[in-house]
């Protein structure tokens, strides 16, 4: 045996030691950060259903042609056909608690970018003719709001 072997036993061991450290807190972060927090919508608006029923993206979201916000649907919007019970659901109670007392309904943002970035939904869904499924994905399959941004910048 060399006078330097525990030492590099010792080596090894530190080594291994802050190998299985880091993995360790690596897997800590994975399992409990979730990166960006999840909102809850006032009302799950279901996507699929609206769409099947020949909504386009801009009968709600009715902002985009001619601003750089697309816009969340308002209370007077969902009233077009929401005056009166149709389906009896009880998010369709929900709306129509907002439309009688003709309160706003109180969406949360969920896509959020840098300061320093500037997005136009006018350039992008009007002017280049991007479809809004290439950003926010295939909304015909979607029975309830997004709670987290569906891209990542």
């Amino acid at each position: 045996m060399t006078a330097d072997a525990p030492d590099v036993k010792s080596r090894r061991r530190d080594i291994a030691l802050g190998g299985a450290g880091f993995l360790g807190a690596l897997l800590l972060v994975l399992l409990f950060w979730s990166g960006t927090p999840r909102v809850q919508q006032p009302i799950q608006y279901n996507h699929q259903k609206h769409l099947n029923l020949g909504l386009k993206c801009s009968d709600c979201h009715t902002l985009y042609a001619n601003s750089p916000w697309a816009g969340l649907p308002t209370t007077e919007t969902c009233a077009q056909c929401h005056q009166e019970p149709a389906a009896g659901t009880a998010e369709e109670t929900k709306l129509l608690q907002f439309t009688k007392k003709s309160q706003p309904l109180p969406w949360k943002q969920v896509n959020q970018l840098a300061t320093h970035v500037y997005f136009s939904h006018q350039t992008h869904a009007v002017s280049a003719g991007i479809d809004c499924a290439t950003c926010h994905g295939d909304m015909k399959n979607q029975t309830a709001p997004p709670t987290k941004p569906l891209f990542v910048p």
